[in-house]
């Protein structure tokens, strides 16, 4: 692919995941600055990835890769913060859909309650349930069978249904 080529497809990647990328570091690191960093340095190594002729099958799960991979790194060097630090911090969820108040405060609970669970179902429920990634797309993105996935996002569940319970 020549230079050019190169920029265009990269510029159209960019413009097409930039926003879910953010928002998947930002959910990963709370703050939104290192964020926009992250978001950053991923979208950097994925140009230094197509400069250097590598075929991208699939840029969604290479970026979601990169940016995991980035956010374990952070981590790596600096303690995590909690997402009960995210909310006493004036955090709220919205949702232009209107939910009722019910809704929201589950919703709250579960945020609450997914710091208990592991690192790996962490991303599941969040790739799913706030950036609306497919068991396809999920699994693209993890290299796994999307059965595989499914069974995985299902457990996930069930265990925040019962720190949910216990509560």
């Amino acid at each position: 692919m020549e230079l050019n080529d190169t920029k265009k497809t990269f510029i159209d990647i960019y413009e097409a995941y930039a926003d879910a990328i953010f928002r998947h570091c930002f959910f990963k690191v709370s703050d939104r600055e290192r964020a926009q960093d992250m978001t950053q340095q991923a979208f950097m190594q994925f140009w230094t990835y197509m400069k250097d002729g590598q075929n991208v099958e699939n840029p969604k799960a290479l970026l979601y890769r990169i940016a995991g991979n980035l956010a374990i790194d952070w981590y790596r060097k600096k303690k995590a913060e909690s997402l009960d630090n995210l909310i006493d911090a004036g955090f709220e969820p919205s949702d232009s859909r209107g939910e009722n108040i019910e809704q929201t405060a589950e919703f709250k609970n579960v945020l609450r309650l997914l710091p208990q669970i592991s690192q790996d179902e962490q991303n599941l429920i969040l790739w799913r349930f706030v950036e609306d990634l497919s068991p396809k797309d999920i699994a693209e993105i993890l290299n796994e069978r999307e059965n595989t996935v499914s069974v995985r996002i299902h457990r996930a569940l069930e265990r925040l249904k019962d720190l949910m319970k216990t509560s």
